[in-house]
């Protein structure tokens, strides 16, 4: 149900813009790339269905969801490791920590989360 209400919100603000933008008018949407972090998404699958049932009937019914998952990072303060997060981390958390793959300290989770960007691929 996350998934639903997040692409649900992009949806409706595409379509917003869409409505307003002066430089849309009478162009089709081929595609919507869409960078999102990996914290805010539990399956691209279920992610990607709220997306086709979304856009059904809209200005984007036509267009195909390219999705780009941004990983969270690990930034440990005992041995400075930087790296991406493993797997198995609570998406729910406000503050995501998870063990370090290299010495073992509880570090916190960076990045991950939210919107990076939209961008809409127009007919010419």
């Amino acid at each position: 149900m996350h998934e639903y209400s997040l692409m649900q919100r992009i949806v409706e603000t595409i379509l917003k813009n869409l409505e307003e933008g002066a430089d849309f008018q009478g162009r089709e949407v081929k595609e919507v790339i869409l960078q999102i972090g990996a914290l805010d998404i539990h399956s691209p699958e279920s992610f990607r269905q709220a997306f086709e049932v979304l856009v059904q009937e809209t200005a984007l019914a036509h267009s195909v969801l390219k999705l780009n998952v941004i990983p969270g990072a690990i930034a440990c303060p005992r041995c400075g490791y930087a790296g991406p997060c493993q797997e198995g981390v609570d998406v729910h958390d406000p503050l995501p920590c998870t063990e370090c793959p290299q010495c073992g300290t509880i570090a916190s989770i960076t990045g991950g989360r939210g919107v990076d960007a939209v961008e809409l691929v127009l007919e010419d």
